[in-house]
């Protein structure tokens, strides 16, 4: 068998036509969705990037695996010094391999976080360009399609393919905005008034500071024609949202290629596709914008589309659509029982196989849902409802809990907390219960996000950098209320017991520039001697 396993950075599952979007962002996803499985409820347990991947990849949550964030402690894969993978706990693509599967994958994912185990899943690895940052799909077809042509006479073969085009910047050709314009209108919330009171959430992809980066500036549009400075008015949403389903539909257009491409080869009638995100991306829900910060519905919930020669061609249409709750830990195994092989003892997920062959299957009561980059939260979704529990705000405006429901309210605009008590002490009970299961046992690691609860997430905004910028930026009540969140009075002896690891995010990326600056000063030297 062979299987490609389609990676698209923040693919927003309700921005897609599989999933109902009103723009046609994505035709050739439907058209494979035409003769696949589409899942509903599908989650990633962990984001966002690097803890999602990991998770995907590890068969298990970022409390086991150890990553739930992109920096630092946060993100440290737990993997033992020693010989061969691990017997009961090895990567995917290290469980394809035992049993004969080539493995490759077309990604620069690696280097853009630092992510160096994920080459272990892999016998070979291609990056399309030289870069280590988001990749056009034009690049990534380039080396993907000259992979699959030399590989298409072979057989048990997996190919994973990073695309990056909707997440931030959008890069996009201005007329695959501009076609998504005129496509039809934006939705209709946030509306105005919302917009308008969004200026008192603060943090980084906020409204006001959309463009707040992890070096600490921001302000102008890298991406005018694509992305607005700001989010100040309901023109201003709409050009967002229209640079973000430009560049879904920029990479739809690729994917199409793609799937032609398996047509001419002859092979596309015996050549599973999975089709998925690492996470989705807020727009305007709980203030924030363009970004994947939080343990909501909008970042967690992510498309999955499974088409299986030989068993989701033939199946009826009622088949085609599966709501069971699910994480992304659950598609490892459920690969492995797709094509006969046993299932690690270490993973934590729990195949869907039979769903794929359009039998009954059973449903999660709730899942647990974590976030640790931007923000430290768990949230706990059930079939209508999500909780959610900061432990740390980072330098967003978040509250500590909250609960809402999400089939009448999916936009998350009135909590529930203190209108259904004891719905609220039903879903902290769950969320306790799991992180009991994961992390109160004998043998557990200790939960990173509970271990470095002191430092909390400060790659992205370090806080006493960032309420300084809100000062600057006649914020100063919004600095306050910062800086009140973070103060915690009853704290014992503020020492950290482990060394701590200041941000470093602007050094790097200033000795970066110094770089290119001296590589373009010296190409322009070069040529004037030729000249």
């Amino acid at each position: 068998m062979r299987i490609i396993y389609v990676d698209v950075d923040t693919l927003r599952a309700d921005h897609t036509t599989p999933y109902g979007y009103h723009r046609p962002t994505t035709p050739h996803l439907q058209k494979l969705a035409d003769k696949s499985v589409v899942f509903d409820r599908y989650y990633c347990s962990d984001s966002p990037c690097l803890p999602s991947r990991t998770a995907l990849t590890s068969g298990q949550f970022g409390i086991t695996n150890g990553v739930i964030g992109h920096y630092g402690a946060d993100a440290q894969f737990r993997l033992d010094s020693g010989h061969g993978p691990e017997p009961d706990r090895p990567l995917l693509g290290q469980r394809l391999q035992l049993d004969g599967y080539y493995t490759a994958a077309v990604s620069v994912f690696a280097e853009r976080h630092r992510a160096y185990w994920f080459h272990g899943n892999f016998r070979e690895s291609v990056r399309a360009t030289g870069n280590w940052g988001d990749e056009d799909a034009a690049d990534v077809n380039r080396a993907a399609l000259d992979w699959i042509r030399r590989h298409a006479e072979d057989d048990d073969w997996y190919l994973h393919l990073t695309y990056w085009d909707p997440h931030t910047d959008y890069t996009q050709p201005a007329e695959w905005t501009d076609r998504m314009a005129a496509s039809g209108p934006v939705r209709s919330w946030p509306d105005e008034q919302t917009i308008q009171e969004h200026a008192e959430i603060y943090g980084p992809r906020s409204a006001l500071d959309l463009h707040y980066s992890l070096t600490g500036g921001g302000g102008a549009s890298p991406v005018p024609h694509n992305m607005p400075d700001a989010i100040r008015s309901r023109a201003d949403f709409e050009h967002l949202i229209n640079g973000f389903d430009g560049a879904v539909a920029y990479w739809d257009h690729h994917f199409g290629q793609l799937l032609a491409a398996l047509e001419e080869l002859g092979i596309a009638d015996d050549t599973a596709i999975v089709v998925s995100a690492d996470h989705g991306e807020a727009f305007g829900e709980h203030g924030m914008y363009a970004e994947h910060g939080l343990a909501t519905e909008s970042v967690q919930r992510i498309p999955l589309v499974v088409y299986w020669p030989g068993l989701t061609d033939t199946l009826p249409d009622e088949a085609r659509r599966n709501d069971a709750l699910l994480y992304n830990i659950d598609l490892a195994p459920t690969l492995c029982d797709l094509l006969g092989l046993d299932v690690p003892e270490g993973w934590q997920g729990a195949s869907f196989a039979d769903a794929v062959r359009g039998e009954e299957t059973g449903s999660r009561p709730y899942l647990v849902l974590g976030h640790g980059a931007h923000t430290y939260q768990r949230a706990v979704r059930t079939r209508d409802h999500l909780y959610i529990r900061t432990y740390h705000p980072g330098s967003f405006k978040t509250e500590w809990e909250q609960l809402y429901d999400v089939t009448d309210d999916p936009y998350l605009t009135r909590d529930l907390l203190d209108a259904e008590p004891a719905l609220a002490a039903t879903m902290r009970s769950r969320l306790a219960e799991w992180w009991h299961e994961h992390a109160g046992r004998p043998g557990c690691l200790p939960d990173p996000m509970q271990s470095n609860l002191q430092a909390g997430p400060v790659y992205y905004a370090d806080p006493t950098r960032y309420a300084q910028h809100l000062r600057d930026t006649g914020r100063a009540h919004l600095a306050k209320d910062l800086e009140q969140r973070l103060n915690t009075p009853r704290a014992a002896v503020p020492v950290p017991w482990h060394a701590t690891a200041p941000p470093r995010s602007a050094d790097v990326f200033g000795r970066w520039m110094e770089i290119f600056q001296e590589r373009a000063a010296r190409q322009t030297n070069e040529e004037e001697a030729v000249r």
